[in-house]
């Protein structure tokens, strides 16, 4: 057995009387750091009443490989800490050691190898996790389709006046119409619901998603449908139709005109408003409402377009 097969056995079975001080620690003595080296080098001068430098055991303990074999009266210390009355002693009584590869590189393959393993089925079960949560959740997404109708003329509504939103604690997602309903898929147990209109009352509802189609009645905003049917019929009575207006109107209401190809936005006064509402013109029935706001029971704001 030469030399350095017996250091690496020296460097063994310092580091199993380490581990007797601090059970905690699993690594080799490769893996040393300061704070070890410190607390293995205060054990040796307690028992042994000798000191020996950080840069020794950097030099000749830590390393894996070693070329040569260190100054015999420092390896007589550690032999000391072991128990043996010197490296001659230890010599003697460890001619029977494990070789270098099976000491001290065992160790660390076993620990690699270990290591690696424990990474690779670590992969592999989050794999096949991934796989099953893809699986499942293309499985359990259910499909719910809403048809909204006029409440009083129980007709579809056009998806031109309403704007229908599904929404969640992250986020508010606008849903598109096909065949003049709206399609979700979910897997959540229910969907909320937002309808939006200037035509009929802003709405929330939640139901369940069971695969299923729903038709959920709307109800329409009075005074939006009365400033829609002035701007779009030839009404006789323009009288009435002011005074309609005067009524649903507050003195205070602020008025705008937006126009086309983002030229700006006309302001109007409750007056100004009802004269260009109450004139018969070609005009007023290219009008279209795009807001509406109350105070009490009549119109403070309002926005429309003309289409």
């Amino acid at each position: 057995m030469n030399q350095i097969t017996l250091l690496y056995s020296l460097k063994q079975k310092i580091l199993e009387k380490y581990r007797k001080h601090y059970p905690y620690y699993t690594g080799t003595i490769q893996d040393f750091g300061n704070k070890e080296i410190a607390q293995l080098l205060d054990l040796v001068e307690q028992e042994c009443q000798e000191r020996v430098s950080e840069k020794w055991v950097y030099m000749h303990l830590k390393p894996e490989s070693n070329e040569k074999l260190p100054r015999k009266d420092m390896l007589n210390i550690f032999c000391q800490w072991l128990g043996y009355s010197g490296w001659d002693e230890f010599a003697y009584k460890n001619k029977e050691a494990k070789s270098k590869d099976s000491v001290v590189k065992s160790v660390t393959v076993s620990k690699k190898t270990n290591t690696r393993k424990k990474v690779y089925l670590l992969i592999g079960l989050l794999v096949v996790l991934v796989v099953i949560s893809i699986q499942f959740g293309m499985a359990s997404k259910n499909e719910v389709t809403l048809c909204f109708k006029d409440k009083y003329t129980q007709k579809t509504i056009a998806p031109s006046r309403i704007t229908v939103y599904s929404i969640s604690k992250q986020a508010k997602n606008k849903l598109k119409s096909i065949d003049s309903c709206y399609t979700i898929k979910t897997d959540k147990t229910q969907v909320h619901i937002v309808i939006e209109s200037p035509y009929y009352k802003t709405d929330t509802i939640t139901i369940p998603s069971n695969n299923t189609t729903y038709e959920y009645d709307v109800q329409p905003d009075d005074y939006a449908m009365m400033l829609r049917a002035y701007m779009n019929a030839n009404v006789s009575d323009w009288k009435r139709r002011k005074q309609q207006l005067e009524a649903i109107l507050h003195d205070d209401a602020v008025i705008q005109e937006v126009m086309f190809d983002d030229i700006g936005v006309e302001f109007l006064n409750k007056v100004d408003f009802i004269n260009k509402i109450t004139t018969p013109s070609k005009l007023v029935k290219d009008m279209e409402v795009l807001e509406i706001e109350y105070n009490g029971n009549k119109i403070i704001a309002l926005k429309y377009i003309k289409k």
